[in-house]
């Protein structure tokens, strides 16, 4: 009689601890999301940002396009009221379409085999499609009746195959662009021009016809005598419900210039001069 009551006993405490949510769901501390971005019409997938709202937490994708995103303790979630709901995780480029995912947080943990997230913590099936492409043309020196003079002139031509696509310009106009990267291949070290201008982005609209803006910094002696630079024109693609945290978490911003932008993803060819020796 008293094994059968200790058995009983036992069954009653296993049941009492099952999780009513499956064995998939939160047992524990479910803080990480991972996965694999497959970026098409890229060499390559470094550089996707993942980054979860309201949380406010990111990561980039490496090379092969994985990625693993933890979430902060719970002590900081519980300081931002963030430890439970729906929340939208982000994949973001400059040069391919925003996808979104879907991932559910319960106290602080996030609910595998809930959402986009399977009971491994991992999401699948994430595919980015290029939005539009951009090929940029230095000249370098440009001909002047004297001579030779070191400034430099880039043509970047824009076009799309998915309509209604529009990318935001800073500084920039109808015709011009309002910054652009130039970038010794060598040491990867990056020079920044940027034109004064409206504080304001410019948004335009991009089709399958080819789209030019120009831009003509003054350059000096940064630029180095047989050195090879590509050209990468200062732009975003313009997502008018996109989360201003999404940038700001990065270190970027639509009105001012930094190098934290050359580490989201920008597929493109990006064109490149060489500075020859003075006659």
């Amino acid at each position: 009689m008293k094994r059968a009551r200790f058995f009983f006993l036992l069954l009653a405490l296993s049941l009492a601890c099952d999780n009513p949510f499956g064995q998939d769901e939160i047992t524990g501390e479910n803080r990480t999301v991972s996965g694999v971005v497959t970026v098409k019409d890229s060499q390559s997938a470094k550089g996707v940002y993942v980054w979860l709202d309201k949380v406010n937490v990111g990561t980039f994708t490496d090379e092969e396009g994985a990625f693993t995103l933890t979430l902060p303790p719970k002590s900081t979630l519980n300081a931002t009221g963030t430890v439970t709901g729906d929340f939208d995780l982000y994949f973001y480029t400059i040069s391919h379409e925003l996808i979104i995912k879907k991932v559910i947080l319960r106290d602080g943990s996030i609910l595998y085999s809930n959402g986009d997230i399977d009971k491994n913590g991992e999401i699948h099936n994430i595919i980015l499609l290029k939005k539009f492409s951009v090929k940029t043309v230095p000249v370098f020196p440009l001909p002047t009746q004297s001579g030779y003079q070191f400034a430099l002139s880039i043509a970047s031509h824009f076009k799309t195959t998915f309509p209604g696509t529009q990318i935001s310009i800073p500084n920039g106009n109808m015709s011009l662009l309002g910054g652009c990267f130039v970038i010794n291949t060598e040491t990867n070290q990056a020079h920044l021009y940027e034109l004064p201008g409206t504080g304001k982005p410019f948004i335009a609209s991009l089709d399958r016809q080819e789209q030019v803006w120009g831009f003509h910094p003054k350059t000096g002696d940064e630029i180095l005598f047989r050195t090879t630079y590509k050209t990468v024109p200062f732009v975003f693609p313009y997502y008018p419900d996109l989360p201003p945290e999404l940038l700001s978490s990065i270190g970027v911003s639509e009105t001012e210039m930094n190098e934290n932008f050359l580490s989201i993803l920008f597929a493109g060819d990006f064109g490149e001069f060489e500075r020859p020796e003075e006659e």
